[in-house]
């Protein structure tokens, strides 16, 4: 990776304003070789045998099993990718109360992956160029309060491995993932709309509505006619989707209580609708691992005078898809699970060394 900045400061109407441009430059190279084995069999006698009795080392011993590799351009390929990008963006006083910092970045993007040869039927190429502007309005109503609008596009670039044909087992999801060379990219819209308070330093609260709209996204199907499992998955591109909801995150210490001075409480609340819609069917459903609603809470206690800090972190999600079905074969949902962790930390040696212990899943 390479880049630079460029930033030039200025005034006008006594309004300090500034201009700022750069450039991005990033190149990503793969070379990918599986060498998948298999146990060969030698003796079709065997296989009436059960497991137990089928795979002893001594019918590997006897010659009447082996191992075996799988040959294949199907297990290798090469990957490479090019992305410059340059921006814009202006940070503007309109007035002593509204400030804008808007502009745009351009990305261009070429890719291959697979092969060189465009007669390899691994080959897949690519060039896009993208203009991605973005734009963030802040009214100060007061010296504590804001009122926050912005909007921006989004660039989302399936993974080399997303694009290439190869079949690989994952042992987490016991099936086999393949690869899709027709993904595109997906593009999104985001939109927010915040009511910031900041009643002192260290303390916030914030209420937003926010919106996102998903050009092509990119979800990992189950596909029953899939080769080397009995369950594969598949990368495929939905039409679009939407979502919306509403966000809330506070900040509050609690030295209001005497017992609690030192003690910081934070959390982040959000509640969100999402729809993946498609012109050629009735679908109508959640996106892959979007939750419906999302809460983190913490607890923080800091003694700064003797080195002393500890959280307590709290988070559950609502229940989500892991992996999409088919007409067939449903859904894979993830339930909602409160996740509970533990952190606490002393420096030492006049602040030059620290001891941090964690403790992570408490309630498993």
């Amino acid at each position: 990776t390479a880049g630079g900045d460029l930033t030039k400061a200025f005034s006008l109407f006594k309004l300090k304003q500034s201009i700022k441009l750069g450039y991005f430059f990033q190149v990503k190279d793969r070379l990918f070789d599986s060498r998948p084995f298999f146990v060969k069999l030698f003796d079709n006698t065997l296989k009436t045998l059960p497991e137990d009795q089928l795979f002893s080392s001594s019918n590997f011993a006897a010659g009447r099993l082996g191992f075996d590799e799988f040959i294949g351009n199907q297990y290798r390929y090469l990957a490479n990718s090019i992305l410059n990008a340059g921006y814009i963006q202006l940070d503007n006083l309109i007035t002593e109360k509204l400030r804008l910092v808007w502009g745009g970045r351009y990305e261009y993007f070429d890719q291959l992956v697979g092969s060189v040869y465009r007669s390899d039927p691994r080959h897949v190429y690519t060039k896009k160029g993208d203009f991605l502007p973005a734009l963030n309005a802040t009214y100060k109503l007061n010296s504590r309060t804001n009122i926050r609008l912005s909007g921006s596009q989004t660039v989302v670039r399936p993974e080399f491995r997303e694009l290439s044909d190869f079949a690989f087992y994952d042992f987490e999801l016991g099936a086999t993932v393949i690869g899709n060379r027709r993904l595109q990219r997906t593009k999104i819209f985001n939109g927010d709309l915040r009511y910031e308070i900041y009643p002192r330093p260290g303390e916030l609260f914030t209420f937003g509505l926010f919106y996102k709209y998903f050009t092509s996204p990119i979800e990992l199907y189950f596909n029953q006619s899939g080769a080397g499992s009995s369950n594969t998955f598949n990368y495929l591109n939905a039409d679009k989707a939407i979502g919306y909801g509403f966000e809330f995150d506070m900040r509050k210490k609690l030295e209001f209580i005497e017992a609690l001075k030192n003690f910081t409480f934070t959390s982040n609340i959000s509640l969100i609708y999402n729809r993946v819609k498609s012109a050629q069917t009735s679908l109508d459903r959640p996106m892959q691992g979007q939750s419906p609603y999302l809460v983190n809470t913490g607890l923080q206690y800091d003694l700064e005078k003797k080195g002393i800090s500890s959280t307590v972190l709290f988070n559950v999600i609502g229940r989500r898809i892991a992996y999409l079905g088919n007409d067939q074969v449903p859904a894979i949902w993830e339930n909602p699970r409160p996740l509970l962790d533990f952190q606490f930390a002393k420096k030492l040696l006049k602040n030059k060394a620290e001891f941090k212990f964690n403790a992570s899943d408490i309630l498993n």
